[in-house]
């Protein structure tokens, strides 16, 4: 039986890449920050067939228990913080988590290689917003693109990813990384803007069936992808990619907020009126974000299947 450590796995995608692993008939050891994990779209069966265990990146020894007592195939490295707004409020924390709590991880791989010869497959889940202001003259992006990150968040990833292709090439880990761009589905959060906007057609569906919603920018567009489609390429990739490589998760499709909404008002059956609120705009932004995924297919025969009415209609009977 294949034997799994996944790091965040009480979070939005950690939750459903466990329900496909233990689908596939594998053992999964999930590593949180606080027990009993706070559970939102993982099964109390499933949740009973993981073995939970505490995780607290910024905590070097609570790392070294975790890597030390749970020695397995592969590593799903999906702890983190995963906020922008709040990396703009607090610039330091993710560097602390995101950065520095990696470290940590490949370090006590690294030690265990050299001492044991353990060698897991690792994934780290990166993100798209390392390319920050080249998406403006980049689409599709690809994985040549360049870094151009605008906020603290993103550049906490862009250093975890090089974190990683450093302990790549200098202690010979298997790690491969993602730039994975935004995705949703049943289960998230509404700090994301597909959920945040999914809850209020819920709140507008059960207050009379018409009302407002308040957007930064309707015309921000961003690539989205199915959170199922998403641990689908994550497994892909802790096979199949390449040690050392980076590899975007994504569509190939970008949507504007304001389709999102209207997608959502439909399947809500709801009437909405839309109010631009200038304060929820984020004071740096790109316009469109689109990313392409032909090396991810090229490596593993990955391409989504879920399309975004499926995903948003998920999210709103989920939310």
């Amino acid at each position: 039986m294949i034997r799994n450590l996944v790091t965040g796995a009480d979070g939005f995608v950690g939750q459903h890449l466990v329900v496909e692993l233990l689908r596939r008939g594998e053992a999964v050891v999930g590593a949180v920050r606080e027990l009993p994990p706070a559970l939102t779209t993982l099964s109390e069966t499933d949740a009973a067939r993981v073995r939970w265990t505490p995780l607290d990146l910024e905590r070097p020894e609570t790392v070294r228990e975790v890597i030390v007592t749970h020695q397995v195939d592969r590593v799903f490295h999906l702890a983190g913080l995963s906020s922008v707004t709040e990396s703009h409020a607090d610039p330091v924390a993710p560097l602390r988590v995101n950065t520095i709590g990696t470290l940590y991880v490949l370090n006590e791989l690294a030690e265990l290689r050299h001492r044991r010869g353990y060698d897991p497959r690792v994934l780290i889940t990166g993100s798209s917003q390392v390319y920050g202001r080249a998406a403006s003259r980049c689409r599709p992006l690809t994985e040549d693109s360049p870094l151009e990150p605008l906020s603290p968040y993103a550049v906490s990833k862009a250093a975890q990813e090089m974190l990683g292709m450093q302990f790549s090439r200098a202690h010979g880990l298997e790690v491969v990384v993602t730039r994975s761009f935004n995705h949703t589905g049943p289960g998230q959060r509404p700090t994301f803007v597909a959920a945040q906007l999914a809850t209020r057609i819920k709140e507008i569906r059960s207050s009379g069936g018409r009302g407002t919603v308040r957007v930064g920018d309707p015309d921000v567009r961003r690539d989205f992808t199915d959170v199922r489609d998403v641990v689908r390429a994550y497994i892909l990739l802790s096979e199949r990619g390449r040690a050392g490589g980076v590899y975007n998760v994504c569509s190939g499709r970008a949507y504007a907020v304001g389709e999102l909404l209207e997608i959502l008002a439909e399947l809500g059956g709801v009437e909405v009126d839309v109010q631009v609120g200038h304060d929820l705009r984020r004071e740096v932004d790109i316009p469109e974000m689109v990313g392409s995924y032909a090396r991810l297919s090229d490596a593993t025969g990955w391409i989504p299947q879920i399309g975004i009415r499926d995903s948003l209609a998920a999210l709103l009977g989920g939310v």
